[in-house]
């Protein structure tokens, strides 16, 4: 493979998830950290200072992103902004001719996501969303037994979530306050990252049942939410999660209790016990995977998306988390919601 430049990249946003993009970042040797935009130079002064603790120095700040991309200093943007800010950096980003990596949710609508792809494919720029909770190592390794047979074709997941709910006054979270005026939280904020994985393990989304509430009077949005999922391959996924009320089981589960069913077997992700058990039909059960820390696994995730990504457009090679295909992410998503208004399972536009 052909030796091509590092890529240097412009992180524009500092905020709470990127303490955990800056490691990923440092940790790739297809990509350095060179630049920062971001509004507020306290924040920004902090991920400089965590650049240098991880041995990376030099990086410029910027407070405007036309001046960042004018530098000729950066050949991609990592953007960790809110949702509402994706299509002007994307439009902003492409027009200078630098490759894009945008957090999710990518966007509020369908059609300003779509505009995204467009802005992108015109201007010749390769755009991947930020989906990581696919490069979970457990996700990983369900994916890795599902496909070497472990127990037949698969038919059924369920992944249960937290139950850390959010203060009744504000801030309703420390880390991100900005939930609380969120129209759409656990599902387009949290369960989105479980609808990406859905689709990795049992494949595109046909059809979407939700229903769901608001506990909490200091939130806009939806605080719990149970999804069902319809997928074209016959498969089924169900999901609930909770940031109403707490539970009587202290540790975090903030990842998921996931199950895999097949017809020969089944896969259990215990996140108490950090380990990945498989069940087969004569009744063994087998411990076929153990994982560290929980912390250590969501690095870990951080790091495998953004490596894919600076690996991909250093050497050209295809997306795994596309834009073009976390559009199908977003329109389940999206649909959801549909679901939840009409009280009816509503069909997921694949196209």
């Amino acid at each position: 493979m052909e030796n091509k430049p590092v890529l240097r990249v412009g992180l524009i946003g500092t905020g709470h998830i990127s303490r955990q993009h800056a490691p990923g970042w440092v940790a790739t040797p297809d990509a350095k950290p060179v630049a920062i935009c971001e509004l507020d130079l306290a924040r920004a002064e902090s991920c400089r200072e965590q650049l240098q603790s991880l041995g990376v120095s030099g990086v410029t700040i910027y407070r405007d992103v036309d001046e960042m991309l004018a530098s000729g200093q950066i050949d991609c943007v990592d953007i960790a902004t809110r949702p509402e800010t994706h299509l002007s950096l994307v439009e902003r980003a492409a027009k200078a001719g630098v490759q894009v990596l945008c957090q999710k949710p990518l966007a509020a609508t369908l059609s300003e996501a779509q505009q995204m792809l467009q802005i992108c494919r015109d201007a010749g720029v390769r755009f991947m969303v930020m989906e990581m909770w696919r490069f979970l190592p457990w996700f990983r390794d369900l994916r890795r037994f599902l496909a070497a047979g472990a127990i037949g074709p698969a038919h059924y997941l369920r992944i249960i979530g937290s139950r850390r709910p959010l203060n009744r006054t504000r801030p309703v979270d420390p880390n991100q306050p900005y939930f609380a005026d969120m129209p759409r939280l656990v599902v387009y904020e949290m369960q989105i990252h479980w609808i990406d994985c859905a689709r990795y393990l049992l494949g595109d989304v046909e059809s979407v049942y939700m229903r769901g509430g608001r506990v909490n009077p200091a939130i806009r949005g939806e605080d719990w939410a149970v999804v069902v999922l319809g997928h074209t391959n016959g498969g089924t996924t169900m999901m609930e999660s909770s940031r109403a009320t707490p539970t009587d089981n202290p540790p975090s589960r903030r990842e998921g209790d996931v199950l895999l069913e097949g017809t020969e077997g089944a896969l259990h992700f215990d996140p108490v016990a950090l380990e990945l058990r498989l069940a087969r039909l004569n009744g063994s059960v087998e411990v076929v995977a153990r994982y560290p820390d929980l912390e250590q696994g969501f690095q870990a995730a951080f790091n495998g998306c953004i490596a894919h990504f600076a690996a991909a457009v250093r050497y050209e090679l295809p997306f795994e988390s596309s834009a073009e295909d976390n559009l199908r992410t977003l329109a389940t998503t999206l649909a959801g919601y549909d679901s939840f208004q009409q009280r009816a399972v509503v069909p997921v536009p694949l196209s």
